[in-house]
């Protein structure tokens, strides 16, 4: 009984993990002044489920690979139909949040503005988002119709549905995917939203995958240490400053007489006024950050300095071995594909060593190992994404649009990072089609060659005979790969960008030793709020 129900554990624990770590990251990012509830809710459910989509892959390989999954005491099978439901319902899911809730929940912040509302001024609110709103449903309903009519699969003719009430019903039947649920077109929407997606795959998660491991490595100034070292360049300014005044006689109210002082010397004091200001703005925000210390994360990290070598050389290692393995795969399906740009580069049968995909193909024997691993890499990949969007900020083009601050970000700030994060990770779901091709696709299934001796499952090898399966995760993106090369060309020079940006980011963090500070930049202060721009 403890070995059955150990998997379901696995899962459960997986779940409830996750959506306790989206809650801790909106509540260490959100100004708590400028949160409300509906915006936690939409951000902790979009993460959650995005994430979801990405650990459901496993459970598919272990589905096709071992058989369904039974539980007597919890009267469950999780069968191949059952495996493709629940990424029918997450998929759809994902599709409500990004374009209803999410929405709704940024326009309701952007009407109620700030302060103290009545319920009418909130139902006032709640109808202005509603209203905005409908332009997003109706771009997804336009996503389902398009799809619904242009999807792999779809090949019964309108003019047929004239004919008679049985060929109407199979049109309707067909164009409403009824066969499959609707898993076809769900499953082209989700294809164009990684199209999305891809921009934040290749710019945020490669800067971070890349950056990421040598700020571990090279540790990071602590906000004491900032603090020590603006101290003294304060007073090395405070010394100059008066150095200056010394030379010249001051006014009756003890004021430096600029009147009578050279104009390089007015130059010179106007440049310290403002170092002095810009320093002690710094010192005033490293205060605040000092005193948020006790914070969960904050004294996680801190908790985590004294192994920070270990943890930089596993994150370079995951890191190395995703970008690595993706490589290798590009270059096979460059070479080898039979079909080239026509089909997007697809690949009946590996032919290339993949380290990702034999790891992953020895672990998949035994369940929930492979699971594991497979959490721990989307995991690090949805934080290395994270940190480079905080590092380069939330940007439209090439304009920064939200610059994420703890404790100090506008909820919408988060609702659009959390969007783009549900977009970068089903780019991650079709780039692990191509980091670990054959573990995706058919798991530890094996067919008899010729020669009696055991292969491996492959496109090329799967016939009517042949008892190899496909995952439903493999199965919906080759065939829209196959039908509509577009997305696969796309997605294929998207990986190229990927490796290109990565190596451009770790050869500038390789040669840069420079050490980074706890806070680069800060935001202007009033003086009065500050205090302290005085020189004495």
């Amino acid at each position: 009984m403890a070995v059955a129900m150990y998997p379901w554990l696995v899962l459960g624990g997986s779940m409830f993990g996750v959506l306790f770590l989206s809650y801790v990251v909106y509540h260490y990012f959100a100004d708590p002044q400028e949160s409300y509830v509906l915006a936690t809710v939409a951000v902790v459910l979009s993460l959650t489920v995005s994430i979801l989509c990405t650990l459901l892959i496993p459970v598919d390989i272990y589905v096709i690979s071992e058989g369904s999954i039974k539980s007597e005491s919890l009267h469950l099978t999780i069968s191949q139909d059952l495996v493709r439901n629940a990424y029918l319902a997450l998929f759809a899911s994902l599709l409500f949040l990004a374009f209803i809730v999410v929405p709704h929940a940024y326009f309701y912040g952007e009407e109620r503005g700030s302060g103290d509302f009545d319920m009418k001024a909130d139902r006032r609110s709640c109808w202005g988002a509603f209203r905005h709103t409908s332009l997003f449903v109706a771009f997804v309903l336009f996503l389902m119709v398009v799809g619904l009519n242009f999807r792999p699969g779809h090949t019964a003719s309108l003019d047929k549905a004239w004919v008679s009430q049985e060929e109407a019903s199979r049109w309707v039947s067909d164009l409403f995917d009824s066969q499959h649920g609707g898993l076809n077109a769900v499953s082209f929407s989700i294809a164009c939203l990684t199209l999305l997606g891809v921009g934040g795959w290749v710019f945020y998660t490669a800067y971070g995958m890349a950056a990421m491991p040598f700020a571990w490595l090279r540790g990071k100034q602590s906000a004491s240490e900032q603090r020590m070292g603006l101290e003294q360049s304060i007073a090395s300014i405070r010394e100059k400053y008066r150095a200056i005044q010394a030379r010249y006689p001051s006014r009756e109210d003890g004021s430096p007489d600029l009147s009578r002082m050279k104009a390089v010397d007015r130059k010179e004091l106007n440049r310290l006024q403002r170092d002095y200001k810009s320093m002690v703005q710094r010192n005033y925000k490293l205060q605040e950050y000092e005193e948020k210390a006790g914070m969960v994360i904050p004294r996680l990290l801190q908790f985590l300095v004294p192994f920070r070598w270990a943890i930089g050389v596993t994150m370079m290692s995951i890191s190395l071995l995703v970008v690595v393995s993706l490589l290798l795969t590009l270059i096979d399906r460059l070479v080898h594909s039979d079909c080239g740009w026509s089909c997007g580069y697809t690949l009946k049968e590996r032919r290339i060593y993949n380290p990702a995909d034999e790891i992953f193909l020895y672990l998949s024997h035994v369940f929930p190992l492979d699971f594991m691993v497979m959490g721990i890499i989307v995991l690090y990949i949805w934080i290395a994404s994270v940190f480079g969007i905080v590092c380069l900020g939330i940007r439209f083009l090439c304009f920064n649009v939200y610059q994420l601050r703890t404790r100090k970000s506008m909820p919408q700030a988060l609702l659009v990072l959390c969007n783009v994060m549900s977009y970068i990770l089903l780019a991650l779901c079709m780039a692990l089609l191509t980091i670990a091709p054959n573990y995706t696709a058919f798991g530890s299934q094996t067919v008899k060659n010729a020669d009696g001796t055991p292969g491996r499952c492959s496109l090329d090898r799967r016939d009517s005979m042949s008892p190899c399966r496909v995952s439903v995760i493999s199965a919906f993106f080759t065939r829209i790969a196959v039908a509509m090369p577009v997305f696969s060309v796309t997605y294929f020079f998207a990986n190229w960008a990927f490796i290109c940006v990565f190596t451009l980011v770790f050869a500038h963090c390789l040669f840069h030793h420079q050490r980074q500070p706890y806070l680069e930049e800060v935001a202007e202060c009033e003086e009065e709020e500050l205090g302290l721009l005085s020189f004495s």
